[in-house]
């Protein structure tokens, strides 16, 4: 999706209650740049953007917006995102009150699940869901140590 003012839209038909909900769109990376400028964004409390394409490029773009500041549930399952995705994530002070981090689907590696474990950011998740990433048994073992997510109730690994 290429188009600003047909992307503005999507977001005003599904964005409600503080969810806003694009899931398959094919955003891809350009959509995300273009979502990532909206200042609709800052009324967003839970961001689902599963099935759309998204690269670290994106996810980059994502994580510099200036209007993610109430964020708690990030869901960008079935994407291309990997390790360097993962750090970026990882580093991205802005969620620090994620709630719930739903990555399924993606291919950050053992080295992605260690950005994660080893984020201070990322200390509020309950919720964690790495399922198919091939993290292997290392990255696995990086999660479940982590001495930051002492609050996780909720872990999907491999």
């Amino acid at each position: 999706m290429n188009d600003f003012s047909d992307l503005e839209k999507l977001v005003e038909t599904n964005l409600n209650g503080g969810t806003l909900l694009l899931e398959n769109q094919n955003l891809g990376d350009g959509g995300i740049r273009n979502l990532s400028q909206m200042e609709k964004l800052s009324q967003v409390i839970h961001l689902e953007l599963g099935d759309n394409g998204i690269t670290n490029e994106g996810l980059t773009a994502l994580c510099a917006s200036p209007y993610l500041g109430r964020l708690k549930t990030l869901n960008i399952k079935s994407n291309k995102i990997t390790a360097e995705g993962a750090r970026t994530i990882a580093q991205c002070e802005k969620f620090s009150d994620l709630d719930q981090l739903v990555m399924k689907f993606n291919d950050i590696g053992a080295e992605g699940a260690c950005h994660l474990a080893a984020s201070t950011n990322l200390q509020k998740l309950r919720t964690l869901d790495l399922f198919r990433n091939h993290i292997g048994p290392e990255g696995a073992r990086a999660i479940k140590t982590s001495q930051n997510f002492k609050n996780l109730s909720r872990v999907r690994l491999d």
